[in-house]
């Protein structure tokens, strides 16, 4: 197994490789509002200042001024999620590949390691996914479905109410208008700043009621846009102010999942776009010798031989915290 000691199969260049597999995201990575970077730390803190917006009374001139309170600040630290997975490659597997002499062993052996990582990697991008859909709702949860990090508890906030748009039940009157008051002007509230619009990830169901309202289809008529009324149900359209795209959690996914979906059936998940620093990913150190105290990548890998000589351990992970930082201006719509 001397061939291991090659260069070629060092923490950097099997991390290099690990990272450069091709990126199979789902459309919340897509959608890139999540700003991304790496970090030399494994704790991270967000600073929240609860100032607030003053309107300035008129005072005579010459006169003392009115005052303004001083905002307050406070630190709330959170600690990156570790990522883990454990792989080998045996002996037995390149039995009768490796040639004494032979100029491709090393070929070999890494693509043997390659395909392993390709598969790490598919599941790490498919945690990354499940991660930001969590923070998209404010409560980021594991596989098994163990709270991580409950945004509205950290950030001392209470839980936005659900909003019940009752399109299951036939058409809405003035649905519009219902969804501007009480989705768009509630979050525009909580935000209190300028955003670049709203988006809303739905569940299959969900999208099909709310494409199923007359108002909805009505919108379409007479427009550029008329020939989907032809094609079905649209992935993504428009209506009432934000944008509703059907997410699409795929088979094995859901599966993996404790068979869930990442957005529920029934329901759909709206959130502002646009806004400086709501949602980021932050990525920190990986924790092998080689690693301590360096800049954060995505991804991680390395091998080292089994005691008993008869192959070596791989080992793949991600240290990762995905947050949304103004998780009031997050809102779960159902369809009843």
């Amino acid at each position: 197994m001397e061939q291991f000691n090659d260069p070629q199969f060092s923490v950097i260049t099997l991390t290099a490789a690990l990272n450069d597999q091709p990126f199979v995201p789902g459309q919340i990575g897509a959608l890139g509002i999540f700003e991304e970077d790496g970090v030399n730390v494994t704790t991270i803190e967000i600073e929240e200042e609860n100032g607030a917006l003053n309107l300035i009374e008129p005072t005579p001139r010459g006169a003392p001024g009115v005052t303004v309170g001083d905002s307050t600040r406070t630190k709330i630290p959170f600690a990156m999620d570790h990522f883990e997975i454990n792989d080998a490659v045996y002996a037995d597997e390149v039995q009768g590949v490796r040639q004494l002499g032979s100029n491709d062993d090393l070929e070999t052996i890494q693509s043997r390691i390659d395909s392993k990582q390709v598969r790490h990697a598919r599941a790490m991008d498919n945690t990354l996914e499940h991660y930001r859909i969590g923070a998209i709702k404010g409560l980021i949860v594991s596989k098994s479905g163990k709270v991580l990090h409950n945004l509205y508890d950290r950030f001392n906030i209470a839980v936005p109410a659900s909003v019940a748009l009752g399109i299951g039940a036939g058409d809405v009157a003035n649905l519009g208008k219902l969804i501007k008051d009480s989705v768009v002007f509630p979050i525009e509230d909580a935000l209190d700043e300028g955003y670049g619009g709203l988006h809303a990830m739905c569940g299959r169901d969900f999208h099909s009621y709310l494409w199923g309202q007359k108002a909805v289809r009505e919108t379409f008529l007479n427009t550029t846009g008329a020939s989907v009324l032809r094609d079905g149900i649209p992935d993504r359209f428009e209506f009432g102010g934000v944008v509703w795209e059907r997410y699409r959690t795929g088979g094995k996914a859901k599966a993996a999942n404790s068979d869930t979906a990442y957005i529920a059936d029934g329901e759909a998940r709206v959130f502002p776009l646009g806004v400086p620093d709501m949602f980021l990913t932050r990525f920190g150190p990986a924790d092998y010798e080689e690693t301590v105290n360096t800049i954060g990548l995505p991804r991680y890998a390395r091998q080292y031989p089994m005691a008993n000589g008869k192959g070596r351990h791989l080992d793949a992970q991600m240290n990762v915290i995905n947050l949304c930082t103004r998780p009031a201006a997050l809102r779960k719509l159902t369809v009843a």
